[in-house]
């Protein structure tokens, strides 16, 4: 039966007589679906249409997606295009159709307004501040703009989608095994030896000119990457600064995703039976998993294998957060924790399609892993939210439901 909230929204995008639209809604929603509902209800025979896509490869998914609504004979009549190559579709179109809007950067804004555009259609789960500020000051004249909006909460509190069984297994940086190396420099020469150098130490090799590598504790290393973050932040109102700032943030942040990647290969190995997806940090680290992975390097050919049945596993770095849909996937393993809410809502609505969704975070305790867990966590049932230190206990929750 279909869901009521859903209906509702169909219904109200299908009765307005408006000419914009924006769907903001929860990934897992069906915004492709509604949009097409909308783009057929708009459609004519000589009509020009262009969808506007993140990236190349979701051309193929709304082929796909085209065809499994039954609206094959619309494809004729449409183009589509990357934000990236935008610029170069000016001129009049009657439907023009915005995947993932909150990629329209200031310059495609610019260039809309060579665009004559009858309806504009524009579909994300998350619109950021600028985008939504362009969005209402160009296409709302004459309150000409419907703007459906639907959270993640409303719709699982409405039954569209499944409540999330979440897992965390929280880990402790070690600070007894001085058994990690970091480099405090490049070295000038790939092929010299380092000198190796206790972390008391440290201090005074400051101005060493050669190539050296500090020897520590997970915590040690930890503490002293987030000092140097602490300072960057403290001066981020100077430009450069910021970006030092944000690229050791996120450098930080990849870093506790590298160390928890035996636990997460554990985990993968107790639930092997299960459809998976990992949400990884760097190519490197999913290979360091040894599963299948979708990614810049190898494409989508493993999504289409882990959607074919062929595999159960698959991890992938950025490409699953938006736009590509697994099929059937229960288990997300949050590998890297990432500040970013868009990520996180685009990353758990991956895996609120199956009936039975889990999330899986193993996390560092006292980290920036635990602070934005907490964010992550809020609105979600906490009668829904476990927490145990064995993998075990991991596997006989996942196979209870």
């Amino acid at each position: 039966m279909e869901n009521l909230l859903r209906t509702k929204i169909s219904e109200e995008l299908l009765h307005s007589d408006k000419r914009h639209y924006v769907l903001e809604c929860a990934t897992g929603l069906g915004k492709t679906n509604l949009a097409l509902q909308k783009i057929s209800q708009l459609y004519s025979q000589d009509a020009k249409i262009l969808i506007v896509i993140p990236r190349n490869v979701l051309i193929q998914n709304w082929i796909e997606e085209f065809k499994k609504w039954h609206y094959e004979d619309i494809l004729s009549n449409v183009t589509f295009v990357t934000y990236v190559s935008l610029p170069k579709m000016a001129g009049s179109w009657d439907i023009v159709c915005f995947d993932e809007c909150h990629h329209l950067s200031e310059r495609c804004r610019e260039a809309l307004n060579d665009f004559n555009i009858v309806h504009a259609i524009f579909l994300s789960a998350t619109i950021n501040k600028s985008v939504r500020q362009f969005i209402l000051n160009k296409y709302n004249h004459y309150k000409e703009l419907q703007w459906i909006k639907i959270g993640t909460k409303k719709a699982i509190d409405d039954n569209v989608l499944p409540d999330p069984t979440i897992i965390l297994y929280p880990m402790t940086l070690d600070n007894t095994k001085a058994d990690y190396l970091y480099t405090p420099r490049k070295p000038k020469n790939k092929g010299m030896k380092p000198l190796i150098v206790p972390y008391a130490k440290r201090w005074n090799y400051k101005s060493y000119k050669g190539y050296y590598q500090i020897k520590c504790t997970q915590q040690q290393y930890y503490s002293e990457l987030s000092g140097i973050i602490e300072w960057y932040k403290r001066k981020s109102y100077i430009p450069t600064m910021k970006n030092q700032w944000l690229h050791k943030a996120g450098e930080r942040l990849q870093w506790l995703a590298q160390q928890k990647l035996n636990v997460v290969h554990t985990i993968l190995l107790y639930l092997r039976d299960k459809r998976s997806i990992t949400f990884c940090a760097t190519i490197e680290q999913t290979e360091t998993l040894g599963i299948p992975c979708v990614n810049s390097k190898v494409g989508t050919k493993n999504l289409t294998k882990f959607n074919d049945g062929k595999v159960h596993a698959i991890s992938c770095v950025g490409m699953l957060d938006e736009g590509l849909n697994p099929y059937n996937c229960q288990v997300g393993i949050f590998d890297m924790l990432n500040s970013s809410e868009k990520l996180q809502v685009q990353r758990v609505g991956r895996i609120l399609r199956h009936k039975h969704p889990v999330i899986i975070i193993p996390y560092f305790k006292n980290t920036r892993d635990e602070e934005i867990l907490k964010k992550m966590l809020e609105g979600y049932n906490n009668n829904n939210i476990f927490t145990t230190n064995t993998i075990t206990d991991i596997y006989s929750k996942v196979n209870s439901l």
